[in-house]
């Protein structure tokens, strides 16, 4: 599957909310163990180091893919399109993970982006 036969609103949740692979792999383990994940936890399950374990979860929670409390994380999306767009990701991502990927890193970043 090529990045443009994803379904449409798992693009657009990837080209909103994901900067990394590592932004989805931290979002699907949220949504599948639903408890209350710290970055250190989350650092020690994904082998990251903490501070970009926080910076993941700040960018997801700012998304509004996450909710806290304190200095906890969990998976909840703000609006039900949210919730299947990840729904839908999840079941796609073991298959299709290069497509995934690929829509992630093949994007215009930076100069090229503002230029266009």
């Amino acid at each position: 599957m090529a990045p443009k036969d994803l379904p449409a609103s798992v693009q657009q949740l990837i080209r909103q909310h994901f900067s990394s692979a590592t932004d989805v792999d931290a979002l699907l383990l949220l949504r599948r163990d639903r408890r209350a994940w710290t970055a250190s936890t989350l650092a020690r399950e994904l082998r990251m180091n903490v501070d970009q374990a926080r910076a993941v979860l700040t960018r997801l929670q700012r998304s509004g893919l996450l909710r806290t409390v304190d200095d906890t994380y969990r998976f909840d999306p703000r609006d039900p399109q949210l919730a299947g767009a990840t729904a839908a990701l999840a079941q796609l991502y073991p298959a299709y993970r290069v497509a995934v990927i690929s829509l992630i890193y093949g994007r215009p970043t930076g100069a090229i982006s503002d230029f266009s």
